[in-house]
């Protein structure tokens, strides 16, 4: 495992703690498992936008002189 830090607005601190507390997990699983969702999509979302831009045919309009 890694250190890592992280600054926190105090009301995001807040609440974190506040969710940690209410689901019985520690500040630390509950940023791993936050940061861990983070990833897991965005790795999706940019891996269909290449996904995309390698294999979508795409029409090119083009504005005629005036």
């Amino acid at each position: 495992m890694e250190t890592l830090s992280v600054t926190l607005s105090a009301g995001l601190k807040q609440r974190l703690e506040a969710l940690a507390a209410e689901t019985g997990k520690s500040l630390d699983e509950c940023l791993t498992l936050a940061v861990s969702e983070f990833v897991d999509n965005w790795e999706i979302h940019m891996n269909d936008l290449h996904q995309i831009d390698e294999n979508e045919a795409r029409t090119v309009l083009n504005a005629g002189e005036e």
